[in-house]
């Protein structure tokens, strides 16, 4: 699948499991393809996987902060821009 990468690479690439980023999946962040019994992420995926993983490892948040964070942020991200965000969306 031209573009798309094994979620096993993908995961190695970002030093994080896979099933860490299947738990993105789950949690509808991200969007992976299956081809027979192989699942798949799209370069735009992986980069999005990048971001949360940063935003879960470095800026310390928390599912309910990150999904308000994507949900309000497109790509580019802009990592300077999260705690503008958080604080102008206030989760309670």
């Amino acid at each position: 699948m031209p573009g798309y990468q094994l979620i096993s690479v993908v995961a190695a690439s970002l030093q994080t499991d896979q099933e860490t980023l299947l738990d993105f999946s789950r949690k509808g962040w991200i969007k992976t393809a299956t081809r027979n019994t192989d699942v798949y992420l799209s370069s735009d995926q992986g980069y999005r996987a990048k971001y949360i993983l940063y935003l879960h490892g470095t800026k310390h948040l928390n599912d309910d902060q990150i999904q308000l964070v994507l949900s309000v942020q497109r790509p580019p991200y802009a990592a300077a821009q999260v705690d503008e965000i958080l604080k102008k969306h206030a989760v309670r």
